[in-house]
């Protein structure tokens, strides 16, 4: 008869433990359709087999010489793509740029604790940090961290270490197949800008009032809409973009090429931060764009005071864009079926046909002056 002494005994379990959760871990990476799927799915396996509240993803960005939050079980969602951690800075940052672990129960008395403000840190006290590196190269780094003060065991980071292990090998190959896909939008930067070639001339041919400049102007600021979407992607982690970020960069690009600096024009945005894939973005892109210069050119027109407002808002199951202006207001005669302009057009068959949304427009129900509003399924 073999008797396994207790000591032994709860490092057989230990060890089974740790290989169930790295093919935990493994089978997560393999279920993962890309880049943003990969990083969540490693974060949430992390948490729950790790039995931690908190497990957060950080990837280094060459461009800004930081480390970019990507994914997190425990930190506001939000500040995903957009907290970061200078080089060297906090903990984590400590970890990667060292390439050592750290694990402590008061993260906080620690003088390398870096606070992110509004991330919702806070509650956690105890935090292990490790880098990841592949092919000895840092790639980002990982942390999980308790609610309750914890001492973090040799067990414990040991496992971490093997999840890590796995997670920047995975990472590194999800980013060279992301770095792939960059190359297809070179093709549709091209495909984009052919479009906005031939909506030139469908507008040269229609709108035979507007002045040549008023037509150059109009598609600059398409062509400055669709640029401004590459922009955000190449500085994203993986292939989603903060939507309200886009629309917000896309109103200062119009308010720079159209407002006149002597006027009282605002435009405001506002509303909930929702994430989509590049493509979807890029067409709610164009329509932002199209609506804020209708609202400018036909809405607040020749006035010297005036206030456009795009207020995004999360439904859960869709997405809903409302732009609305103070201005003039719809003719008495107006019909939504015969009287869209070419802009007004190219939203509604974007929205409609291409997003399989709704849109409607009529009087702003609280005050003068006109309503746009677009639903798109999330």
């Amino acid at each position: 008869m073999v008797i396994i002494i207790p000591t032994l005994k709860a490092q057989l379990q230990q060890k089974n433990a740790q290989l169930a959760a790295v093919r935990a871990i493994s089978q997560a990476i393999a279920e993962a359709r890309d880049l943003n799927d990969t990083l969540d799915l490693i974060a949430r396996r992390t948490t729950e087999v790790m039995h931690v509240d908190s497990c957060s993803i950080y990837l280094y960005n060459q461009a800004r010489d930081k480390l970019a939050l990507a994914a997190s079980t425990g930190l506001t969602q939000a500040g995903i793509g957009h907290y970061a951690l200078p080089h060297g800075g906090g903990l984590t940052g400590w970890a990667a740029e060292h390439r050592e672990t750290i694990a402590v129960t008061d993260a906080f008395a620690d003088p390398r604790f870096h606070r992110i403000l509004g991330s919702g840190e806070s509650k956690y006290p105890s935090l292990m940090a490790m880098p990841l590196v592949s092919r000895d190269k840092v790639i980002g780094a990982a942390n999980v961290q308790t609610k309750e003060r914890h001492e973090f065991t040799e067990d414990e980071i040991e496992l971490f270490c093997f999840i890590t292990e796995l997670a920047a090998t995975a990472l590194e190959k999800a980013q060279l197949i992301h770095a792939a896909l960059v190359q297809e939008m070179h093709h549709r930067v091209k495909n984009n800008l052919q479009t906005i070639a031939m909506l030139l001339r469908l507008q040269m041919g229609q709108e035979k009032e507007l002045s040549p400049q008023a037509v150059l102007n109009e598609s600059i600021n398409r062509v400055l809409s669709i640029a401004t979407v590459h922009e955000i992607l190449s500085e994203a982690v993986g292939d989603k973009i903060d939507v309200l970020d886009l629309i917000k960069r896309v109103s200062g690009v119009i308010a720079g090429n159209m407002l006149n600096p002597l006027a009282n024009i605002a435009i405001v945005v506002r509303g909930d931060n929702i994430r989509l894939s590049s493509q979807r973005a890029t067409s709610l892109a164009l329509v932002a764009n199209e609506l804020l210069q209708n609202a400018l050119e036909h809405g607040i027109g020749s006035r010297t005071e005036g206030q456009v407002t795009l207020k995004l808002t999360n439904e859960g199951h869709r997405l809903r864009l409302n732009v609305s202006d103070d201005g003039q207001g719809l003719s008495p005669n107006f019909n939504p079926n015969t009287d869209l302009g070419l802009g007004l057009s190219i939203v509604r068959a974007t929205i409609t046909e291409d997003m399989r949304g709704k849109f409607w427009i009529g009087p702003d129900k609280h005050g003068p002056g006109t309503m746009v509003q677009v639903a798109i399924p999330i």
